[in-house]
């Protein structure tokens, strides 16, 4: 009889310890299908003089500042420039491109923009932006236009969010990352992030993580990122990053110490950094992603791809790049240099989707490490 009730008793604790215990975690895969600045553009937030001024006019401001010209004599520079007949077209180019000064020599302004002066180009004066409060200071900074919360840190935003085509408010894309982001699709390995919990709508303990794919994105007929395609994850520590955080109401949510990197593409964004990194993505019901990564980066890090276009960056897509080295430089939050006193890194916030795929580690040898296991854990 003792052992009886015993046995009893020992069934019925481990009954009542197996309701408690949480379900076994699952893992969820997916490609990143867009990613760009996060943006929060309206009407007026500028100020009363509106956005700055397409290049034809920003270069006329550049010479008369710089080179102490004329606004006339400045003017017909630009539109000599930009004539197709008149036969000094270039010799009027090369003013515009090495506008810079260094002992009174002409120098390239892309490649030493600090040679030119400042223009004084305009910053977003509006109160809402994305972003993440990553100072603790909820007495500066915006106000997040998703969630309401205040002391939000994106000076990246403030720094380019008044030149026409950097312009953008979800699901809007802007022009200008919108054609760098498909440009680069097909060469550039595709970002790759996981999440784990053991429930996907609520759980106080959850993980992202983010790494690098041996393959670049594959594309469906209508030039969107196919879902539920199969990634090889690349094992270079350089694009591995996994962050502690929760989910709540089907929203990821971190706000870490740690650094997120990730390695990028030349052309547009060579190398990802972001101290402090916080996270804030909906887990939407398509099987999708779509939200934020945030923190402190370098801001030349921000101004490379922009200065490395030079000319025809200018051109095509309306960018004044020393204008911007300055924008950055003056509004750059974080990490002073211990030398010069002057920060290093600038408050940013980057948009992110994703949709599903099937995740696999490799071998040594780069194959796939295919199994039910890893299967099952890529959805």
């Amino acid at each position: 009889m003792f052992h009886h009730k015993f046995g009893l008793a020992a069934v019925t604790l481990a009954l009542s310890m197996a309701a408690v215990q949480p379900a076994s975690a699952e893992t969820r895969s997916y490609v990143v299908s867009w990613f760009t600045q996060g943006m929060y553009s309206t009407e007026g937030d500028c100020g009363p003089k509106g956005i700055n001024p397409p290049m034809e006019e920003q270069w006329v401001i550049d010479l008369v500042t710089t080179l102490g010209m004329s606004e006339e004599e400045a003017k017909k520079i630009v539109e000599r420039s930009a004539s197709r007949d008149d036969p000094g077209k270039d010799e009027a180019y090369a003013v515009i491109v090495n506008r810079g000064r260094v002992n009174g020599k002409p120098v390239n302004a892309y490649n030493n923009p600090q040679t030119v002066k400042d223009p004084n180009m305009r910053a977003v004066v509006g109160s809402k932006a994305f972003g993440f409060n990553l100072d603790g200071n909820a007495a500066t900074g915006f106000e997040d236009a998703e969630t309401g919360e205040k002391g939000v840190d994106n000076q990246m935003f403030r720094a380019l969010g008044c030149i026409k085509n950097l312009r953008a408010n979800p699901p809007l894309r802007s022009s200008d990352t919108e054609q760098w982001w498909h440009l680069i699709q097909d060469y550039q390995p595709a970002w790759l992030i996981s999440i784990t919990a053991d429930d996907f709508a609520n759980a106080a303990n959850a993980t992202i993580t983010f790494d690098r794919a041996l393959e670049h994105a594959s594309w469906d007929a209508n030039s969107q990122t196919r879902r539920d395609m199969t990634y090889r994850i690349d094992s270079d520590p350089r694009s591995h990053t996994e962050i502690k955080g929760s989910i709540k109401d089907k929203v990821f949510h971190a706000a870490s110490e740690q650094e997120l990197t990730m390695v990028g593409d030349l052309l547009v964004m060579p190398y990802l950094s972001l101290k402090k990194a916080n996270v804030r993505i909906k887990l939407l019901d398509n099987g999708g992603l779509d939200g934020f990564i945030g923190g402190f980066q370098n801001w030349k890090e921000v101004l490379f791809p922009i200065g490395a276009g030079g000319n025809a960056f200018e051109m095509n897509v309306q960018h004044d790049i020393p204008g911007i080295y300055y924008l950055l430089k003056k509004n750059a939050d974080a990490y002073p240099d211990p030398k010069t006193g002057e920060n290093t890194h600038i408050s940013a916030t980057w948009r992110i989707e994703a949709v599903p795929s099937f995740n696999v580690p490799v071998n040594k040898n780069g194959k796939a490490q295919a199994s039910a296991e890893s299967s099952k854990a890529a959805r």
